[in-house]
């Protein structure tokens, strides 16, 4: 059973976590606690939301990955997507996204079309039944993700989020691969450096 405690000024923290987090400070100079609590709880957090149990997204029968797979290729132009598309969009291996499509193509959810402009390649397009399987599946994936983020204000989310953003931005920066645009208030995208806000 997982223990928590309440700190000073009312933050709550997972008890073997924090007294984790204060061991690497007081065992790696110019190092502190804070920065090892918020980096092995997100860690944690990503463990809990990816558990086998929250393996398939509430409401569908087919797995996550499959299921992510279709929600891009649901809100892609024209439906469809090429494989590197794909895997640049989930962040996965060429191998992986061809195990995904081909069992989605078994399933009857996708189609593999060919490209005109290149006989190398393939699309995968969404089929009239996996459009209906995602459609189907969105508001249980929906009403499970408001129910399980229901703890937290809007205001804590947004922070939350932007913390996130700003740790990835981080990530990317130091990759040398971070831009940032603000929306200004006529809709116009304005571009920063990223170095600027990290």
């Amino acid at each position: 059973m997982a223990e928590f405690i309440v700190l000073d000024g009312g933050f709550l923290a997972e008890r073997p976590v924090h007294e984790l987090a204060v061991w690497y400070s007081r065992h790696c100079p110019g190092t502190d606690s804070e920065t090892f609590e918020a980096h092995l709880m997100v860690l944690r957090a990503h463990m809990a939301l990816a558990t086998p149990t929250r393996a398939s997204p509430v409401g569908t029968r087919i797995p996550r990955a499959k299921y992510n797979v279709l929600r891009l290729l649901y809100l892609a132009e024209e439906k469809r997507l090429s494989m590197s598309e794909i895997g640049k969009g989930l962040n996965v291996s060429p191998t992986n996204i061809t195990k995904l499509v081909n069992g989605l193509v078994q399933d009857g959810l996708v189609l593999r079309v060919a490209n005109p402009d290149d006989k190398r390649s393939a699309w995968a397009q969404l089929t009239g039944s996996g459009k209906s399987v995602f459609e189907g599946a969105l508001p249980g994936v929906a009403r499970h993700t408001q129910e399980l983020w229901s703890t937290l204000s809007r205001e804590e989310k947004r922070v939350l989020a932007h913390l996130l953003a700003k740790l990835r931005l981080s990530f990317f920066t130091l990759a040398g691969s971070a831009q940032v645009m603000e929306m200004a208030s006529e809709g116009e995208e304005v571009l920063y450096p990223a170095r600027a806000l990290a």
